[in-house]
């Protein structure tokens, strides 16, 4: 399946970090259950770390986990993180077992970049293509960053460092795909077509958002250290010059839950799914953002 339809506003169920087991996947399974029942989302995204590492049958845990929509006929999508370099699968090899499961909404895949979960998701209503749906690979840990440039501090790079940890995130390719197909796609439909970004690591500019809380009318809760990317593929500027981005969601981080204004976008941060999701609506227009609790 590669687009998708909704009526009037979609909503959309987002969460990350499941870091399924066999001994946990059915406490977490009902804890989706009780989200579908409170939200009745249009689309589940899982948004990276999935599982826990390494797990012996990936396929059988996510269909167990993903239970609750798929009897609802309610379609899932997912990105990649670091998590999902520590699963003992080839990400390729992890695409064909999500693949294998139900209701696996795989959008339209970016060839011949970095990372496997590049797609775009196309949302119509009426008939014609209100918004779209962008996942990014934020691929995984880059601890050779400290030893090539210093820990934070001490670092050579030509920019501030926002945390300790060293992450690879959304690179300079995956950029660049975003500008040329975007614009591709506006030029075919002839008119502007309104993005949400979905990925798992936060970027330098949404480590921004708890340290501006003010200017950037902060919602929400900063509980832990920023872990957001290291190297900075210029993925928000991009978004904000495109004026057509509505909101970058990511995950990776534990406790921390929040949202902000950067550039004319909503930037946000939601908690583990231990601690909750969000429901995103929209109908193409700003998104808005609601907890929902665990």
């Amino acid at each position: 399946m590669t687009e998708l339809c909704f009526d009037g506003v979609c909503r959309i169920l987002l969460l990350h970090s499941a870091r399924l087991t066999p001994e946990t996947v059915g406490t977490s399974s009902a804890r989706l259950a009780s989200m579908i029942e409170e939200t009745s989302p249009d689309l589940v995204i899982l948004d990276g770390d999935t599982f826990a590492s390494p797990v012996p049958d990936p396929a059988a845990l996510l269909a167990a986990f993903l239970g609750p929509p798929v009897r609802r006929g309610i379609p899932w999508t997912c990105t990649y993180g670091d998590g999902e370099r520590k699963t003992g699968f080839l990400p390729e090899d992890l695409e064909r077992i999500m693949a294998s499961v139900a209701g696996y909404v795989h959008g339209e895949r970016a060839q011949g970049i970095d990372g496997i979960t590049n797609a775009v998701i196309p949302m119509r209503a009426g008939g014609e293509i209100r918004f779209l749906i962008r996942l990014f690979d934020t691929h995984r840990e880059t601890t050779g960053y400290e030893r090539d440039y210093g820990s934070p501090g001490r670092s050579r790079l030509p920019y501030p460092l926002y945390s300790h940890h060293y992450m690879d995130g959304v690179r300079f390719c995956q950029t660049a795909w975003f500008g040329e197909d975007h614009q591709r796609r506006c030029e075919a439909a002839g008119h502007a077509l309104r993005e949400l970004f979905v990925f798992h690591t936060p970027t330098p500019e949404h480590a921004q958002i708890p340290l501006n809380q003010a200017a950037c009318r902060f919602d929400g809760v900063f509980r832990e250290d920023s872990k957001c990317q290291t190297v900075n593929g210029g993925i928000s500027s991009a978004a904000a010059e495109s004026r057509d981005v509505m909101a970058i969601l990511c995950g990776h981080e534990e406790t921390n839950d929040y949202f902000g204004q950067w550039a004319g976008m909503t930037l946000g941060v939601l908690p583990a799914f231990e601690n909750g999701a969000w429901l995103v609506t929209t109908d193409g227009g700003p998104a808005a953002i609601r907890r929902v609790n665990a």
